[in-house]
């Protein structure tokens, strides 16, 4: 379905750019609204955890959670797929996972799932780790050291996962006895411990190898929460695991929830059925990304609870190099000088406070130093400046009168979407570049990129626990490379990467990285790193975000709900 843009849309947002300085100014002031970015939680005694907030009151058994999100295509969590550890988290569990009680997705943060504890050899290519034991699968079967290697072996093959690139150093896994698993990797690994507890690493079961991972009788794990029943896009509900293993701090059995029911429903959906207490919580992966969402909750449902989640995933706009004129290094460095970072947030949420203007490709907490990326780009000259070495640019590869350019994105008037029209009209207004912009369904954008039908692609970038992840977009045989681009000293360097062990080296060799596409401009950096707002009920007990995609969050065998608060 193609989509135009829409012009009024487009001098709205620019105008709010240029002459709304309430954007700015009022943020400093209006500290009890979630759309202010709050100061840094106090750290905690190590000077370099941030708590997320404590829930005082006592848990609560009982009660059925209930949230919606869009469809997910698999519930294979090793391919990867839009949303689909929000829909198993709450079945499988993790060999590690990051500790929720902190923000912070480091080293320091990784706590035990499935594995109680571990130790790392001297020369830091072997980790043991021993297993819970008495852990069964939802079918009755035993869990044992046999499905964690059928797991580790699975999720690190490219044939069979998605996420093999996060695991460049893994050779093998040896079986010590039942509860104990040796992995042996190929050389001390920088970046495997985190990705190991990232969302997608999920352990399941040797015994249902080759389970079709659409069908419902994938869905056998370890969790908190047994399928109950699967309606294809209308809900998977959950019961209460009977026999978890897993217990809170006060010896109680968890989960506190009798059940949980996951809706399929798109944004608006979502946000109707949360306004009319349908739903508890609007989902545990995305909440209000744009003041469209956020203003329609807040006036319809003013007693919900909001909590500020800053990812780590920023969007950028994917320029196809196998297209004329993008191969031409000269016109994709003329593109990236009409990049403004505020009207693009702007684009995308509808004010700039959703906002972290990071400006490079990668999260600022291990990207290039904002001051580099801005000298790089050429965005520290004036903008009068920038229109006339872009428009020489142009006129230098031969595209003096500009061209034609096929724009694709996920979302309509806002998010990527609305960047990406932002991005057409200051295009147009200033290179004579016109653009049809297709803002469509996710089936039909798929579509579209196998078909290789677009010209720029916006799209968020995910690589916000480890730079390893970069691997999937930027190298020359990455199945999200959808700049089609090729860098042979870009493969090397990320090649290399997950060896680096020391803090300076790596962040030397990531800088380095960054540094090279931000020259060749495979993709263009916006500074769309958007804040989302989570909003829930206030019944709602023990919920924390980090900034990850997906985290044990969705898992929910620690949330509970007081029910006595719903009827006040």
């Amino acid at each position: 379905m193609k989509k135009a843009f829409s012009l009024v849309f487009i001098v709205l947002a620019l105008l709010l750019v240029a002459c709304n300085p309430s954007v700015s100014e009022n943020s400093s002031t209006e500290t009890e609204s979630p759309l202010v970015r709050e100061q840094d939680t106090e750290s905690d005694t190590l000077g370099h955890l941030h708590p997320n907030p404590v829930e005082t009151s006592p848990p609560i058994y009982g009660g059925t959670l209930q949230f919606a999100v869009q469809t997910t295509r698999s519930f294979d969590a090793h391919q990867r797929v839009g949303y689909g550890p929000t829909a198993t988290l709450p079945v499988f569990n993790q060999l590690v996972m990051f500790n929720i009680n902190y923000k912070d997705t480091v080293l320091e943060n990784i706590v035990g799932d499935l594995a109680d504890s571990w130790e790392t050899s001297t020369d830091g290519t072997e980790i043991t780790f021993h297993l819970h034991p008495g852990v069964k699968w939802h079918d009755g079967v035993p869990f044992t050291a046999d499905d964690v290697i059928y797991s580790l072996d699975k999720m690190t093959d490219p044939t069979r996962s998605a996420i093999s690139d996060w695991f460049p150093a893994y050779e093998s896994s040896e079986k010590i006895d039942d509860y104990t698993v040796k992995v042996h990797l190929k050389y001390p690994s920088a970046g495997f411990m985190l990705n190991l507890a990232a969302g997608e690493s999920q352990i399941q079961s040797k015994h249902l190898a080759g389970t079709d991972g659409q069908s419902a009788d994938f869905m056998v794990g370890t969790g908190p929460f047994i399928l109950d029943e699967y309606l294809i896009r209308v809900h998977i509900k959950y019961k209460r695991n009977p026999n978890y293993w897993k217990y809170d701090q006060y010896g109680n059995q968890l989960p506190y929830l009798d059940g949980v029911i996951y809706y399929t429903a798109d944004s608006a959906t979502s946000s109707d059925m949360l306004i009319s207490r349908r739903l508890d919580l609007r989902s545990t992966t995305t909440g209000a990304a744009t003041t469209d969402t956020y203003n329609y909750l807040t006036q319809g449902a003013p007693e919900l609870l909001w909590q500020r989640r800053e990812k780590e995933i920023g969007t950028v706009f994917f320029l196809n190099t196998r297209h004329h004129p993008l191969d031409d290094q000269r016109v994709r460095h003329a593109m990236g000088l009409m990049i403004d970072e505020e009207s693009l947030i702007i684009g995308y949420a509808g004010d700039a406070r959703f906002g972290i203007i990071n400006s490079g490709i990668l999260p600022a907490s291990f990207g290039l130093p904002k001051d580099e990326v801005v000298k790089i780009m050429g965005w520290d000259k004036s903008w009068d400046e920038r229109v006339a070495e872009a428009k020489s640019l142009l006129t230098e590869a031969g595209y003096p009168d500009g061209f034609t350019l096929n724009i694709l994105s996920l979302g309509a008037e806002k998010t990527q979407g609305g960047a990406a029209m932002i991005f057409a009209e200051a295009l147009r207004v200033n290179l004579n570049i016109t653009s049809d912009v297709h803002t469509t369904s996710q089936t039909e954008l798929f579509e579209r990129l196998d078909a290789d039908n677009y010209d720029l692609f916006a799209q968020a970038l995910r690589a916000e626990v480890d730079p390893t992840q970069l691997t999937t977009f930027v190298s020359s045989d990455g199945y999200a490379n959808y700049s089609h681009y090729s860098n042979s000293e870009v493969d090397r360097i990320l090649s290399g990467l997950d060896q680096i062990i020391d803090p300076e080296q790596r962040r030397e060799a990531v800088w380095g990285i960054e540094r090279i596409l931000l020259t060749d401009l495979p993709m263009l950096p916006t500074g769309c790193f958007i804040a989302n707002l989570m909003p829930y009920y206030p019944w709602v007990k023990n919920l924390r975000w980090n900034n990850m995609a997906y985290s044990n969050i969705c898992r929910l065998e620690d949330v509970w709900i007081d029910e006595s608060l719903r009827t006040k």
